[in-house]
């Protein structure tokens, strides 16, 4: 990009990373046009999933050893990672690349830079919340790995040791700390191991925030483009000219490809090529009656691979899953069972209202990349910058990315150098 500063940016996608994307820029002083193709922000992968804030577990998801685990559980429908062979074919150069980054040097750098960008990313978070009263069912204790085995506990203490550094404190917890902590475990005390706290860990809705964050860039002086569908990216003379809608070609300086699994093909005929593949993951959110029952911290459990997260009164959500089969957001029904069964185990008291006839059921695409870093910065068409390919830590990096991102475009110096995070790398 040249020197001049822009004075008309561009974001495509509404969802969490293109609202903070919003922000940050309209913060700045830059009118920014906010592009939606569904009726409000938040409707697709931001909608309902896991909300949880953890820097401490940013690392991609191609661990040393998740192959082995995907073959072993080709067809099983209860497995946490899931690979449909039909999806196979579609993989090809991303699934090499993603095979690639399973060494493990390379993932304990990949899974570090990703902490260190998920770290600043909740510092930015929380400057906005003080800054302007944030509410999105935000939960500021803390959150809690939960373990079944004293093996793979003590396993996991030593991984997350080696991996943060001292970046973040980790506390581990025997079963009558795990119990003061969270009285809503009492009735699986028997089969508790124990558990992993990480204090400085939170939570909240991310559509919610995802709303609030559009609607403080309007306050800003930005435009929303909602029911708004992106036809071309246009260029002249090799840079950014206009972004053409079917409401219209709007000229700018620049733009911002913020669309999550989307990026991909909006990037595509500018010759980017964005390595970014869907992963579909599942969420179920109820009401409970006895909101007195509901687990106050977020938890993952270990075993089955999925969190549950309470949100106000009496919400609570269950969401996790991964699923390599696609573009396809179909909920399989088996995969919701899967999903439920695992809660039920960890929360008994409830097991009766955790049950799909009861749930709002939602199935959304994780844009992930091969190494599970995110695409952020200016491509090699000037003027066109891109935040995507967040994976299921897009929650978690937004506001980081949404800053670094805006620092980038207006000049300024930012707080993380973004070569690590290079879409074109």
């Amino acid at each position: 990009m040249n020197n001049r500063r822009p004075e008309r940016v561009v974001v495509i996608g509404a969802g969490v990373v293109g609202t903070s994307t919003a922000l940050a820029l309209a913060e700045r002083g830059l009118e920014v046009i906010l592009i939606e193709r569904n009726g409000e922000a938040a409707h697709e992968t931001s909608q309902a999933n896991g909300g949880g804030l953890t820097p401490a577990h940013s690392e991609p998801w191609n661990a040393p050893g998740l192959l082995g685990k995907l073959v072993r559980n080709l067809g099983r429908a209860d497995a946490p990672y899931r690979l449909s062979p039909l999806a196979l074919p579609g993989m090809g150069l991303w699934g090499l690349r993603f095979l690639a980054n399973m060494r493990r040097e390379r993932f304990l750098e990949n899974a570090r830079n990703n902490i260190r960008l998920g770290l600043y990313s909740l510092e930015c978070l929380r400057r906005w919340r003080e800054r302007y009263g944030m509410e999105y069912h935000q939960t500021l204790s803390g959150s809690m790995q939960v373990y079944f085995s004293r093996e793979l506990m003590a396993e996991a203490v030593q991984f997350r040791r080696e991996l943060l550094a001292g970046a973040a404190p980790i506390q581990p917890l025997g079963v009558d700390e795990v119990i003061d902590r969270e009285p809503a475990l009492a009735p699986v005390r028997p089969e508790l191991a124990g558990a992993i706290a990480f204090p400085e860990h939170e939570s909240g809705d991310a559509r919610r925030f995802s709303q609030a964050a559009a609607e403080l860039a309007v306050s800003k002086g930005a435009t929303l483009m909602f029911g708004a569908n992106v036809e071309a990216i246009r260029t002249d003379g090799g840079r950014l000219r206009s972004v053409a809608t079917d409401h219209g070609e709007i000229e700018a300086d620049a733009c911002v490809i913020a669309a999550g699994p989307a990026a991909a093909r909006l990037a595509r005929p500018l010759g980017l090529r964005l390595p970014i593949y869907p992963v579909r993951g599942y969420s179920a959110t109820f009401e409970i009656e006895r909101g007195d029952a509901l687990p106050t911290l977020p938890m993952l459990d270990t075993a089955s691979r999925f969190v549950t997260l309470r949100l106000g009164e009496r919400g609570l959500r269950i969401a996790g899953l991964a699923d390599f089969a696609g573009d396809s957001r179909r909920i399989v029904p088996r995969r919701v069972e899967c999903l439920l069964a695992g809660a039920r185990r960890l929360l008994p008291e409830l097991s009766s209202e955790l049950v799909a006839e009861r749930a709002e059921l939602w199935a959304g695409l994780r844009p992930v990349t091969p190494d599970g870093l995110p695409l952020l910065g200016e491509t090699r068409v000037p003027g066109v910058f891109v935040n995507a390919g967040h994976g299921p830590m897009g929650w978690t990096m937004a506001c980081g990315s949404a800053d670094l991102l805006a620092a980038q475009i207006v000049g300024s110096p930012a707080a993380i150098e973004l070569t690590t995070f290079d879409p074109q790398r």
